[in-house]
């Protein structure tokens, strides 16, 4: 059995978990009936719930990934700004 919660995050993806067993169903969450096909955004979709029940799921927008953070300089950089330091530099022109 796959749960999903009814109400989307932010980026509208859903939280959703997956169990062998039957669970309780959360309040603010839905199941996913077996023969309901997953779209290729999931967890990035559109639900219709009806009575804790989803039925219909369409694909969502899936965001674009974030940015590569800037490199960081280079290990020479520091060692010469160390050494600047340790040299008595405090002002740079």
């Amino acid at each position: 059995m796959r749960i999903i919660e009814i109400e989307a995050l932010e980026n509208g993806a859903h939280r959703n978990q997956a169990a062998e067993a039957a669970v309780g169903i959360p309040e603010g969450w839905a199941v996913i009936p077996d023969e309901l096909e997953l779209p290729a955004t999931f967890p990035f979709v559109n639900i219709i719930v009806e009575e804790g029940i989803v039925t219909a799921m369409t694909a969502g927008t899936v965001p674009e990934p974030e940015p590569e953070p800037e490199p960081e300089p280079e290990g020479s950089v520091w060692d010469e700004l160390a050494e600047a330091i340790r040299n008595g530099v405090n002002d740079v022109e």
